[in-house]
């Protein structure tokens, strides 16, 4: 088994600091006791707290786009590469539950100055990249990918949160198709206007 090293701990440490407390309220101090080494010692590895809050950012979020990677990899057509994006947000929101609520509570902040999030190892460049191509085929409506990207991730995400809250009655399964079948409806290349009736392009 791999020795976990001191900077390892201390990431470890301010992860689950800050998907408990936030960024703002966690102190360098806290997570130095949690990793069970010495303020100065997160100092020779980290600036301060911003500094370790876009590292932690950074591989965050790589890790939550190589679980939708992963899970979206063989799926070629548009619309089912989207509907696994959309579960895999649930799939690691369930099994890394900090690293999603810390992402989901980052500040623009914490997101490293010379990164775009459209671009790289990132979570959002998966679903834009899906929906550019399903406008190209015709699968979707004509929508700025950026903007169908952001509904569709903060749906997800919001149905997360409400179940965590115990707001919500139905099983994860139930919740997922749900937020599926309502991305769906929301990039429909046909859809169907009030009372089933297709809208007058007239």
């Amino acid at each position: 088994m791999a020795r976990t090293t001191k900077k390892e701990a201390i990431l470890e440490a301010a992860l689950a600091l800050f998907a408990e407390k936030g960024v703002d309220a966690a102190t360098t101090r806290e997570i130095a006791e949690r990793a069970g080494t010495s303020e100065g010692n997160l100092y020779r590895h980290f600036d301060g707290k911003d500094d370790l809050a876009r590292t932690l950012f950074e591989t965050t979020a790589r890790r939550f786009a190589d679980v939708l990677e992963t899970e979206a990899r063989d799926e070629d057509d548009p619309r089912a590469r989207l509907d696994t994006l959309i579960r895999g947000v649930f799939t690691f929101a369930e099994d890394h539950p900090a690293a999603f609520s810390f992402l989901l509570a980052s500040h623009p902040s914490h997101i490293p100055k010379d990164r775009d999030l459209r671009l790289g190892p990132y979570p959002m460049r998966l679903f834009v990249e899906t929906i550019v191509r399903g406008v190209a085929q015709g699968a979707f409506r004509p929508v700025d990918p950026v903007l169908a990207t952001g509904w569709i991730v903060a749906m997800a995400q919001r149905a997360v949160l409400l179940a965590r809250m115990g707001l919500l009655a139905d099983d994860r399964e139930r919740i997922t198709q749900e937020t599926v079948e309502a991305s769906r409806r929301l990039l429909a290349a046909d859809p169907v206007g009030p009372g089933g009736q297709q809208p007058d392009d007239r």
